[in-house]
């Protein structure tokens, strides 16, 4: 009797440390680690918001004539009728100036070979001229007339006498008319014109094509380089200036 009480408290003993028994973990594959550290590190990763594209400016030309300096293409609108002859000018600025129809089309390209547009305006409606720089930044000339041709003049050499430091050279000019000149330079020296008539609007450009400086009647500026400046001489009516051009 003792034994069979002693054998059913042994089998009550083992069937307790059986039910008690804490679970075994299952075992992970080093594969589905790694896809467990990967899901972790995608959750604590911070999230990245998405880089909003710079829009270009757009600026109205409300007056036949722009002078401004972009570090960024810039898109300038204006309205025009059809049927109109337009000139657009690039007179000066180391940079390219793009003309688009108001339905999109590409009506031509003015850069530094090509520096003026002419013909007749194809529709009625907003017209966009998208100037782009060349370089970091560019200072530039935009002319827009209608009904006017520009004209453009072969360079023009002021030499400036050894042991003398200025020039004058004198001018006989129609309307819409655009005169280079051209003068020694080194890098560090200053250069001034000034003209006779305040009619005319005069600007300084470097070797490389950058437009330094510009003004009604009178520009200077330092020189960045050494070489040939040119000085652009803009009539739009007629006049006989003298122009005077001091390097030192």
């Amino acid at each position: 009797m003792k034994k069979l009480i002693l054998l059913a408290g042994m089998l009550l003993m083992m069937t307790a440390k059986s039910v008690f028994a804490s679970p075994v973990a299952p075992k992970i594959a080093p594969s589905e680690r790694m896809a467990a550290s990967e899901i972790t590190e995608t959750v604590n990763k911070p999230a990245i918001s998405a880089t909003v594209p710079k829009l270009e400016p757009i600026e109205r030309m409300s007056t036949s004539e722009i002078r401004e300096t972009i570090n960024q293409p810039t898109t300038y609108i204006f309205e025009g009728i059809k049927g109109r002859e337009l000139t657009l000018s690039l007179w000066a600025g180391q940079l390219k100036a793009e003309l688009y129809s108001p339905n999109g089309e590409n009506m031509g390209v003015i850069e530094k070979t090509d520096n003026q547009w002419v013909g007749q305006l194809p529709e009625s409606g907003i017209y966009r001229v998208r100037v782009i720089p060349k370089g970091e930044t560019s200072s530039f000339v935009l002319g827009r007339d209608f009904n006017a041709k520009w004209t453009y003049r072969p360079d023009r050499p002021i030499p400036i006498a050894f042991r003398e430091k200025e020039a004058t050279v004198k001018l006989k000019m129609s309307g819409y008319q655009i005169q280079p000149i051209t003068v020694k330079g080194k890098q560090g020296q200053t250069i001034r014109v000034t003209s006779s008539n305040k009619n005319v609007d005069l600007a300084i450009e470097s070797p490389s094509g950058q437009l330094l400086d510009q003004g009604e009647g009178q520009t200077f500026a330092q020189l960045p380089e050494s070489g040939i400046y040119r000085v652009m001489v803009v009539a739009k009516r007629p006049v006989k200036p003298s122009i005077k051009v001091s390097v030192q």
